[in-house]
């Protein structure tokens, strides 16, 4: 079987001895989600980690990216179930740089 890059890939991993998995999403896709497709995401990421997601809205501080970062908050808002994430705002000239360990 021949392997492909996909756009997202989800990586698990066993954590304390397999008692608890590691979960790591990661890639890109287009920028902005509907409302009922995200809530949809964290509804079952929070109920499989029974609490909230914590979403990290990163940007490096210049105008587009708070034209991005207004995109994202506008959608998140527009979600019903609050309760099932914590927003975050990173805002970093670093916060772009590629983050090392990662590779393939």
């Amino acid at each position: 079987m021949v392997e492909t890059e996909t756009e997202l890939t989800l990586e698990l991993r066993p954590w304390l001895d397999g008692r608890y998995t590691f979960v790591s999403l990661r890639g890109t896709m287009e920028t902005i989600a509907q409302p009922k497709e995200l809530r949809a995401l964290l509804n079952a990421l929070s109920l499989w980690s029974g609490a909230p997601v914590d979403v990290v809205l990163c940007v490096d501080g210049t105008n587009s990216g708070s034209c991005w970062i207004e995109l994202w908050d506008h959608v998140l808002a527009r979600i019903r179930g609050r309760h099932l994430y914590r927003l975050r705002c990173l805002i970093s000239r670093d916060t772009l740089a590629p983050e090392g360990g990662h590779e393939r």
